[in-house]
């Protein structure tokens, strides 16, 4: 288990090559990935959760207890606080495009005292088994970071829809293992299965507009 390609690096250890593509903008890149990511949650969780007659009565009733406690600010905060998490994730990507760290690195160390200045640059093992633990250690951190947001979400939405918020934090949940699994085997292996979590979280997340939207009208 080790890199999917051997990565060109220069005398200090740091890749030649960035990892994003070249000449796209991450503004750009980020932005366009968050919208549509965002808009085809919103499509899922309406047409999933709110769009026969049936689930509009029991989801009305829910909503309607939201809208008389002034709740639905609640909601709109929570489906802000993810989406506005843009600004910092673009702010990173332009920062690692920049320093062309590759992953898993997060952090580039410099060897610091008189000699240090000779010496590359201290970044992760990312061969053999070491490698493999160090991928597999940024799995779960990325599981970490995602778990809060997801997690606050996945309760606001299920007092209104309970059973569609259950099949999509289980479809995240899987997802997340999956893509763990195929992180620990190489970099690229990250994506596996990772399309669905996406989905299944902005789904969620369309959840919870959703009820924002309609307690607030």
């Amino acid at each position: 288990m080790s890199e999917a390609k051997p990565i060109e690096r220069d005398a200090k250890g740091i890749p030649l090559k960035s990892p994003y593509p070249e000449g796209v903008s991450v503004v750009v890149l980020y932005s366009a990935m968050t919208t549509i990511i965002t808009a085809i949650g919103i499509i899922i969780a309406y047409f999933s959760s709110y769009y026969t007659d049936a689930k509009v009565t029991t989801a009305s009733a829910k909503i309607a207890i939201i809208s008389e406690y002034d709740l639905g600010w609640l909601y709109l905060g929570l489906f802000l606080v993810r989406q506005l998490m843009l600004p910092i994730n673009i702010n990173l990507g332009n920062a690692r495009k920049g320093s062309k760290a590759g992953l898993p690195d997060q952090h580039v160390y410099k060897v610091m005292g008189a000699e240090g200045s000779k010496l590359g640059y201290v970044l992760m093992e990312n061969e053999g088994v070491h490698g493999a633990f160090n991928r597999a250690q940024r799995a779960l951190q990325n599981y970490h970071e995602n778990f809060p947001g997801v997690v606050v979400q996945y309760v606001a939405a299920s007092f209104v829809f309970p059973f569609e918020a259950f099949v999509c934090m289980l479809v995240w949940q899987i997802s997340t293992c999956v893509g763990a699994v195929g992180y620990t085997g190489n970099v690229d292996g990250r994506m596996k299965g990772r399309l669905p979590g996406y989905f299944a979280m902005s789904t969620i997340g369309g959840m919870v507009a959703i009820i924002a939207f309609k307690a607030l009208s």
